[in-house]
């Protein structure tokens, strides 16, 4: 039988003094003995080096307070139950403009002159356990526009940028994420970052007969799964793969440990327009090489070796002379075909 104490947690127990609680509501009630309510603590670390940056959190300069890092926005995930349901990369919107522009007009665009050819964008979507029991869908996304950044950075700071473009997208989506799914604001004290972190859920009751019913029923299927004959495990399996519950993702702690290790250094999330500390995150990583060999001016491919309409053999070098003379500019054999046909050659 259940009890108001069971029933019941009173969240006003924690004094902001003390705690930080990310569910600003007085008290959460379940519905019934099937579901219980879970309250997590969490202890993010406060470590920094001499610059104000560590594990779980950063300086920012432009703010003049701490922000969350990714790690430490995956250790309160964790706490929430919250799990990524969709994590991709997307086209640009320059880029779809100009696809949409290509199908209008049958001409297609030359990508490699493009200013905006190394512009990124990324997209996540989270679920996150609501307090009625079930759940809501959260996406957010992130587009870095290369132009504007290269006009903020000198020749170095940029070649160092670019290797690292796709993954701060895809860590400055995931907050976005996590900021609308728990209210985390965009910069603490110091002092506010040392007390605890409170989440609290509604989680399956596993104690409830009806509940332990159904867990000895699933174990039961799973180990038909395994050891019943060929013959009846395709509709076992069937069976399993329509009753089987959505498996909870683990991709924001390999992103947050790939972002970790590529970046050496967090950066700020901002859900409005960004601006970037005087820090650079990517000073001791080594700038990307130079292709080798001859570069195709429009779509930035190595030149190689090509067979001639008459069949001999055209040399990077001498596709290079042909190409300068004709075209002044050095072009590989397609896109001196492109561009041919948009000349009327």
């Amino acid at each position: 039988m259940m009890t108001a104490q069971d029933t019941i947690v009173q969240l006003n127990n924690y004094p902001k003094d003390k705690y930080n609680v990310l569910i600003p509501v007085t008290s959460m009630q379940v519905m019934s003995n099937m579901q219980k309510i879970i309250v997590n603590e969490v202890q993010l670390d406060t470590t920094t080096d001499e610059k104000g940056n560590g594990r779980d959190i950063y300086y920012d300069r432009q703010t003049g307070k701490y922000a969350i890092t990714a790690v430490g926005g995956t250790k309160l995930a964790a706490a929430a139950n919250i799990s990524i349901v969709q994590n991709e990369g997307e086209q640009p919107e320059v880029c779809k403009r100009c696809i949409e522009m290509a199908k209008a007009t049958g001409r297609a665009q030359s990508c490699g002159s493009c200013p905006h050819a190394y512009d990124v964008k990324h997209t996540v979507t989270v679920r996150v356990p609501e307090p009625s029991g079930g759940f809501r869908l959260i996406t957010k996304s992130k587009e870095i526009d290369c132009a504007l950044e290269k006009a903020s950075m000198t020749d170095a700071q940029y070649k160092k940028f670019l290797p690292h473009r796709a993954s701060m997208a895809e860590t400055k989506a995931y907050m976005r994420c996590l900021r609308a799914a728990l209210g985390l604001a965009q910069g603490y004290t110091k002092q506010e970052l040392m007390k605890p972190f409170v989440v609290a859920h509604i989680v399956p009751n596993l104690d409830a007969p009806e509940m332990r019913q159904a867990l000895i029923s699933n174990s039961l299927r799973d180990m038909g799964l395994l050891f019943e004959t060929t013959s009846a495990q395709p509709q076992i399996a069937q069976q399993a793969q329509q009753q089987q519950p959505l498996a909870l993702s683990d991709g924001a702690m390999q992103m947050a440990a790939e972002d970790a290790a590529d970046t050496g250094e967090p950066y700020r999330e901002d859900e409005y327009p960004d601006y970037e500390s005087d820090a650079l995150p990517w000073e001791d990583v080594p700038a990307p090489e130079p292709p080798q060999g001859i570069v195709c001016e429009g779509c930035g491919r190595q030149i190689t070796e090509a067979k001639g309409t008459s069949g001999q053999k055209w040399t990077p070098e001498a596709i290079r002379d042909f190409s300068t003379r004709r075209f002044g500019r050095c072009l590989c054999p397609d896109c001196q075909k492109a561009n041919s046909r948009r000349n009327g050659r």
